[in-house]
């Protein structure tokens, strides 16, 4: 703040005041006289006219440790040109622009990052009636008690994936103590995603490829080091993908998240980081049937052979979650994930494998064996992609990314079914009859598979790179309330803006956090939810700054992450959204219990009391603040 000369001279009698109490009070009153041009001219005449009934905290109160706000309330509606200044130990504090209640009754001014100093502090103030009562001004001061540990900050990118989310993409903090933005790991995580998918299908595709078609394949030396191979890339490709993702979710870097015991975190971002942890146990646990591949044309362990990697492979679909029709979509994602591992592994394999070279009549009924299923697999794997693509990306498909990336990832599919659908016309034509697989016919096939089977990996490629941003149709619903125990709805009087807040389980320490934005669409520039503790209480005050959220969409963060909340009892949660349609200025009730679970409730107004102890009495004297 930027002080005139004879604002600069009015601190220095406050600073020189602070000597002595009865000096200080003289000097207190002849700063106000020569402060007072700050405030913009006279206004005494009309003192009466408004008069300050209380404020928070209270005049020669001591309170324990610096205020989250300084407000004064008076006896009538006040306007907007509204001025404060707060000093401690004669020295101007740090401080925000004063504001008026939206009840018009008060003047609050929400102390900056940095909390008052322990000691004495005045605050001077002048308002303006609406009733061209012209202005009328005053000051009282209070004791700051002891220095006041900073506001813990959390700020979270909700990049979706957290919506990120989670595994929405969110950005959290490491402890309680303050939070770091999560680390980078978008373009590793999406090639560990693509190599994980594509591995895993080639073993399970494979495997299906052997027990329908080709039980003679697990005799060959090359079928047995391809699933090995296959089973081995699966493993480590999965382990950096949950590590990625632990990072992610946790804000840790990816060497603090090498620890096996940091991946349970990923049960916090329910249901993607719990089917990634599933998948990696499943795909451990599939190398009993990689190692022996004989087990999948046996009839007393074929189940479990083709279970374990199949279940591998259905985790895939629920890597995306909520919306409209989540069930549907959970069926259809996984259904989707098996057919394409059955396609795409039986290609693989054909094209590594069966068609490395001429042989007998086994290679060729490994081919005619693939083409009768080939096409029912790719038929559904495109039905069911159909499917997702209705309800993720309707009526988005050219305003989202996600969208424009689902019309690129047409082209590939369309140029897989096409060399698809004249593999299978030249495999009736040319190999219907065929007793032995001839060289020229093996090279002539491995051609045309291994083309089939490369688009088919670049459709692998898309979708890995999809699940890095959010779908339309569930930029606001990626992270569905029903899991938390408690959730409110934050609106303006225009319209203009619905948010949405969940707080989870509402009890003392850490406490998952959902913030959904459903009004404005765009325009949005800061986001902000301040969780101000009950009063007479020494717990901190807690802001969780959203960034990257332009617009529709939602930030999460786990419980292991989460917000702390350090006390029981009633917190103020203020939420502030600026955007280009206004600004939403809303608070709200937080019943925080010691165990068990709390909840939000509407908070229309909300007074509570502040019990201070004011000086040289020793009986408490109670002043009311508002919400």
């Amino acid at each position: 703040m930027k002080l005139s000369t004879r604002a600069r001279y009015g601190y220095y009698i406050l600073k020189r005041g602070t000597c002595s109490l009865r000096l200080g009070g003289l000097l207190a009153v002849a700063a106000s006289v020569v402060i007072w041009p700050l405030f913009g001219g006279p206004g005494m005449a009309h003192a009466e006219v408004v008069v300050a009934v209380s404020s928070s905290p209270a005049d020669g109160s001591v309170v324990a440790a610096s205020p989250p706000s300084i407000s004064v309330t008076f006896n009538q509606n006040v306007g907007s040109a509204a001025k404060a200044v707060i000093a401690c130990n004669g020295n101007p504090a740090p401080q925000s622009a004063a504001r008026v209640s939206d009840d018009l009754r008060s003047l609050v001014v929400d102390i900056a990052a940095t909390p008052l100093p322990k000691g004495q502090c005045q605050v001077l103030w002048q308002v303006q009636g609406l009733a061209e009562a012209g202005t009328s001004s005053g000051s009282f001061s209070f004791k700051v008690q002891q220095d006041t540990v900073a506001t813990v900050a959390i700020a979270a990118a909700a990049t979706p994936t957290a919506t990120t989310t989670a595994t929405g993409a969110p950005a959290a903090a490491n402890g309680a103590a303050g939070v770091a933005e999560a680390p980078n790991v978008g373009g590793p995580l999406g090639l560990a995603r693509l190599l994980s998918s594509l591995t895993i299908a080639a073993l399970f595709g494979g495997l299906v490829l052997i027990t329908v078609a080709w039980p003679e394949g697990v005799e060959y030396i090359l079928t047995i080091r391809y699933l090995r191979y296959a089973w081995l890339l699966a493993v480590a490709s999965t382990v950096v993908m949950v590590i990625c993702l632990t990072a992610q979710v946790t804000g840790k870097s990816f060497t603090a998240s090498l620890s096996p015991t940091s991946w349970l975190k990923l049960a916090d971002a329910r249901p993607a980081g719990v089917a990634a942890l599933a998948r990696l146990v499943l795909v451990a646990a599939a190398g009993w049937v990689a190692v022996r591949p004989e087990r999948v044309i046996d009839p007393a362990t074929q189940l479990p052979a083709l279970a374990l990697p199949g279940l591998a492979v259905a985790t895939m679909g629920f890597s995306r979650s909520g919306g409209d029709l989540a069930l549907v979509g959970y069926a259809a994602g996984m259904t989707h994930a098996l057919a394409m591992a059955v396609w795409i592994g039986g290609l693989l394999l054909l094209a590594r494998v069966v068609l490395a070279g001429p042989g007998e009549d086994d290679l060729a009924h490994a081919v005619r064996g693939f083409s009768r299923f080939a096409a029912p697999a790719l038929l559904i794997t495109v039905a069911t992609g159909a499917i997702q693509l209705y309800r993720l990306d309707s009526g988005h498909l050219f305003d989202t990314t996600h969208g424009r990336l689902m019309l690129l990832k047409v082209v590939p599919v369309f140029a897989m079914v096409f060399v698809g659908v004249a593999t299978r016309q030249f495999i009736r034509a040319r190999v219907a009859r065929a007793e032995v697989m001839t060289a020229p016919m093996a090279g002539r096939l491995r051609r045309a598979i291994g083309m089939e089977a490369a688009f088919g990996v670049a459709v692998l490629a898309i979708t890995a790179w999809m699940l890095a941003s959010p779908p339309g149709n569930l930029q606001a619903s990626a992270l569905s309330t029903a899991g938390f125990a408690s959730h409110e709805t934050f609106k303006d009087p225009d319209a203009k803006f619905e948010v949405t807040l969940a707080v989870d389980p509402a009890k003392v320490g850490p406490n998952a956090l959902l913030f959904e934005v459903k009004k404005p669409l765009t325009g949005i520039s800061s986001i902000q939810v301040r969780f101000e503790p009950p009063v007479n209480t020494t717990a901190n005050a807690v802001v969780w700054t959203i960034t990257n959220l332009p617009g529709i969409g939602g930030a999460y963060l786990p419980q292991s992450v989460g917000i702390p909340l350090g006390v029981a009892g009633a917190w103020s949660v203020t939420v502030d959204v600026v955007a280009a349609a206004g600004t939403l200025h809303s608070t709200e009730l937080l019943d925080v219990k010691p165990n068990g679970v709390g909840s939000i409730a509407p908070l229309p107004t909300v007074t509570q009391p502040l019990v201070t102890s004011p000086p040289d009495s020793g009986a408490p004297s109670t002043t009311v603040r508002s919400g």
